[in-house]
C-alpha cells in the first residue's frame, strides 16, 4: 500500500463528504501504521461530522499523541471541545495551535467565538478582525463582528458587517436576521421587517427570524399618540398569527422553536402606557406551549419539603449581578437583608459581567452558579438544589432569564419590578410589588397574583459614586438657564405629552432640558430630536435653544449633571425609579404625573414616602405649573431642595418591605404544604 496515495485518496473522499469511503481508507491505513496521526486525525473529524464527540475526541487526542505538534489537530480538537462546552480546554488546544501556526484562521475564529460568549468582547472583535486580514471573504467572521458590536450596543457600526456577510453570501440567513436586529435598534422598522422575511422566505419555520418580525412592531420611538395605536394593533395581529401558523410537528420543529424563545421579547411594550395584560398573555401562552414541549420534564408542579426548623431555600435567577438598575433595586436590598437563618440564598448568574456587585451577591449567597454556558444544564443544577422560593426580579430583558422562567423550577414562582410589567407567564405565580406604587385596581393588570409588599417594596441604599467634577461649560451649558434634567431613556417619553417642554419653556424662559442621548444608536436620538422641534414649532420656539442632549454618561458624571441640574422631570407615561433615587440624593426637586400603571407611579410612590407630596402633579396642566414655579421661584426651589435632604432619608434602608417579604415567604409555603 503507498500510504501517501491513499492518504490523498481518503482526504479526497472526506472533502466530498463521502465519509463511509474516507473511512474505511483511514482504517486501511492505520492497519499498516497504527501511529498514521493523518489518518487518526480524519477519523476524529469523520466522527466529529457524525456528532459522535467521544470518539472524534479519541482518535483527535491519538493523532496528537503521536504528533504533540500537530497544528490543526490542535485546532480541531478545540472545535470539539468547544461543541460539547468544554471551552476552557478549547481555548488552551486553540492558543497551542496559534504558537504552531500563526496563520490558521479556524483557530482564530474559535477564539472569537469563546470570548464572546466569555462577555470579553474587545478580545473577541480582536480575534475576529484577525480572521477577516487572514481571509477577506471569512463571511462567519463579518456576521460575527457585527454580533459583538451588537453586544457592545454599537448596532450603528454593526451594520456594515452583516451587509459584508451577506455580499460574501447572499443566502446567510442567521447575517439577514443580526441586520434585522440592528436595524430594529435603528428604529429603521421596515428595512428590519424586510431583512426578516428574507430569512423567512429561505427557512419558513424560522421561529427566531417569525418572532423578531413580530418585535419588529413595537417601534423605539413613536412621531405621535395615533402611531401607538396603530402599532399595537399591529403586533397584535402579528402575535396571534405567530401563535396560529407556529409548526411544532417534529421534535426538530420543537427543539428549533425552543431555542429561539428570549431571542427576541417585547421589552418595549410597556412604554406605549397602556393595560398589556392580555398582550402578555396571548405572548405568555405562546412560549410556555413551546417550552414545555421541548422540556416536558420541567412541567410538573412541585411539592415543596419543608422539615421543621429548616432554613427556606430562596433561588434568585438574574443577569444582572452587577452595578445595574435591576442590581440596584430589587435585587441587591433583597439579598443583603434577608434573614441568613431563617432563608438560604441561592444565586443563578446568568450574564456575564462581572465587578464588585457580584462580588457582594457571591458573598450573601449559600451557594453562587455563574459561568454555566448549558442552558439544560442550568436547569438540572437548578432543580437539583431542591428550591422552595425561586424569584425572578425580572423577567422580559434577559434572554436566559426569560427562558428558565417559562418552565416550573421551584414550587413557588416569583417576578418583580425590575422590569414593571406582568410576564404573561403561567409559570409564575406572584408578582412582588410596591403598595405606594400600585393602583387601587392594579390586579386586573396581572397574569401573577399581585403581592403588595409595604412601601416601595426595595431596600435601597444610597450608592457610592466616584466624585467628578464637571461644570455648564463641560456641557456647552448656558451659565444661567434653569437645568431642568430628563435623564430617563428617550423611548420612555410619550409624544402626546412632549407640549410640557415648550409650556415650561413659555413660562420660565431661560432654561434648558436635558436628555440622555440614545447609547445604541444616534438615529434614535435624531428622531426623538426632530419630534421635539416639531413640538417646539408649533410654539414659535426654536428647540435649539432649550434642548440639549447629552452623551451616554458613566455613574460619576451622571451623578455630577445630577448635581449640576436644577430640576428633575419624571417622564409622563414611565415614571423613573433608580434615576428619581439618584436625582434626590443630590437634593434634586422632582415633578412628577402619576398615571394608572405601577410603572408609571414610581416616582410618586418615592415621594408619597418621603412625605413630599407638594410636586405630585394630579394633571398635565400642574405638571407644568410645579415645573414652572420651580424654575421662577428660586426660594421655594431651595425649600423644596432642603426638605428633600430632611426627609431622604425615610425612604433608605427600609427593613419594613423585608419583614413583609420574609413573611410572605413563610405564608405561601405554609399554604402548599
Amino acid at each position: 500500500m503507498n500510504i501517501n496515495e491513499s492518504l490523498k485518496s481518503a482526504i479526497h473522499y472526506f472533502q466530498k463528504d463521502d465519509l463511509a469511503q474516507a473511512e474505511y481508507i483511514f482504517n486501511e491505513i492505520l492497519k499498516v501504521q497504527p501511529n498514521n496521526f493523518n489518518a487518526l486525525h480524519f477519523l476524529g473529524l469523520i466522527f466529529y461530522k457524525r456528532k459522535e464527540y467521544d470518539s472524534a475526541l479519541e482518535y483527535i487526542n491519538k493523532a496528537l499523541y503521536f504528533e504533540p505538534n500537530y497544528a490543526d489537530a490542535h485546532s480541531n480538537l478545540g472545535i470539539v471541545l468547544q461543541d460539547i462546552g468544554q471551552l476552557q480546554e478549547a481555548e488552551t488546544h486553540y492558543k497551542r495551535a496559534l504558537q504552531l501556526n500563526p496563520k490558521l484562521v479556524g483557530a482564530y475564529y474559535g477564539l472569537g467565538i469563546i470570548y464572546q460568549s466569555k462577555g470579553q468582547l474587545n478580545e473577541a472583535l480582536t480575534f475576529y478582525q484577525k480572521v477577516t486580514e487572514l481571509n477577506p471573504n471569512f463571511a462567519l467572521a463579518y456576521n460575527n463582528l457585527g454580533t459583538v458590536l451588537g453586544d457592545k450596543d454599537h448596532f450603528d457600526k454593526a451594520v456594515p458587517y452583516f451587509q459584508k456577510a451577506i455580499e460574501l453570501n447572499p443566502n446567510f440567513t442567521d447575517a439577514f436576521y443580526n441586520l434585522g436586529n440592528a436595524l430594529q435598534q435603528q428604529g429603521k422598522i421596515n428595512e428590519a421587517i424586510i431583512a426578516y422575511e428574507k430569512v423567512i422566505f429561505n427557512k419558513p419555520k424560522d421561529v427566531k427570524a417569525r418572532l423578531a418580525k413580530c418585535m419588529a412592531h413595537i417601534p423605539l420611538i413613536y412621531q405621535d399618540e395615533s402611531s401607538i395605536e396603530i402599532y399595537r394593533i399591529k403586533y397584535h395581529y402579528e402575535l396571534l398569527k405567530l401563535q396560529k401558523t407556529i409548526s411544532l410537528e417534529t421534535t426538530q420543529d420543537i427543539k428549533e422553536a425552543a431555542d429561539a424563545i428570549g431571542c427576541s421579547q417585547p421589552f418595549y411594550l410597556p412604554c406605549q402606557g397602556l393595560n398589556d395584560r392580555e398582550l402578555q398573555q396571548i405572548y405568555g401562552s405562546l412560549v410556555y406551549k413551546i417550552m414545555t414541549l421541548r422540556y416536558p420534564q420541567y412541567t410538573q408542579i412541585l411539592t415543596p419539603l419543608c422539615m421543621p426548623q429548616e432554613p427556606i431555600r430562596i433561588g434568585f435567577i438574574s443577569g444582572f449581578f452587577y452595578r445595574h438598575s435591576v442590581w440596584k433595586i430589587p435585587l441587591k436590598g433583597w439579598i443583603e437583608n434577608l434573614n441568613k437563618q431563617r432563608f438560604k440564598l441561592y444565586g443563578y448568574y446568568t450574564g456575564n459581567i462581572k465587578d464588585h456587585e457580584t462580588e457582594i451577591a457571591r458573598q450573601y449567597c449559600t451557594r453562587f452558579v455563574e459561568d454555566i454556558y448549558s442552558f439544560d444544564e442550568l436547569c438540572k443544577i437548578i432543580l437539583g438544589d431542591n428550591l422552595h422560593v425561586l424569584i425572578y426580579p425580572e423577567i422580559g430583558i434577559d434572554r436566559i432569564t426569560f427562558r428558565l422562567a417559562t418552565l416550573r423550577l421551584a414550587p413557588v414562582q416569583c417576578t418583580s419590578l425590575g422590569h414593571p410589567q406582568t410576564s404573561g407567564l403561567p409559570t409564575i405565580d406572584y408578582y412582588l410589588s410596591s403598595d405606594l406604587m400600585e393602583p387601587t385596581d392594579a390586579d386586573d393588570q396581572y397574569t401573577e397574583q399581585l403581592i403588595r409588599l409595604p412601601n416601595l417594596s426595595f431596600f435601597y441604599s444610597p450608592l457610592d459614586v466616584p466624585s467628578v467634577s464637571i461644570n455648564r461649560e463641560t456641557f456647552s451649558l448656558r451659565p444661567k438657564s434653569i437645568l431642568y434634567l430628563c435623564s430617563h431613556s428617550l423611548f420612555t417619553f410619550h409624544p402626546q405629552h412632549d407640549d410640557v417642554f415648550p409650556l415650561i419653556a413659555q413660562y420660565v424662559g431661560d432654561c434648558q432640558f436635558l436628555f440622555i442621548s440614545y447609547y445604541r444608536s444616534n438615529l434614535i436620538t435624531e428622531r426623538f430630536r426632530q419630534r421635539i422641534r416639531k413640538i417646539f414649532d408649533r410654539y414659535k420656539l426654536d428647540a435649539d435653544n432649550y434642548i440639549v442632549f447629552l452623551p451616554f454618561l458613566d455613574p460619576g458624571r451622571y451623578h455630577a449633571i445630577n448635581c449640576l441640574s436644577d430640576i428633575f422631570l419624571d417622564s409622563i407615561g414611565w415614571s423613573a425609579n433608580n434615576s428619581t433615587f439618584e436625582a434626590i440624593a443630590c437634593n434634586l426637586p422632582v415633578v412628577t404625573f402619576p398615571g394608572k400603571l405601577m410603572r408609571q407611579r414610581h416616582c410618586a410612590g418615592i415621594l408619597t414616602m418621603m412625605g413630599m407630596t407638594e410636586t405630585i402633579a394630579s394633571s398635565i396642566d400642574e405638571y407644568v405649573d410645579l415645573a414652572a414655579r420651580l424654575g421662577l421661584d428660586l426660594e421655594w426651589r431651595h425649600q423644596i431642595s432642603e426638605k428633600i435632604a430632611a426627609n431622604r432619608h425615610r425612604i433608605y434602608r427600609d427593613k419594613r418591605c423585608i419583614a413583609a417579604l420574609e413573611n410572605f415567604f413563610e405564608k405561601v409555603l405554609k399554604k402548599l404544604n
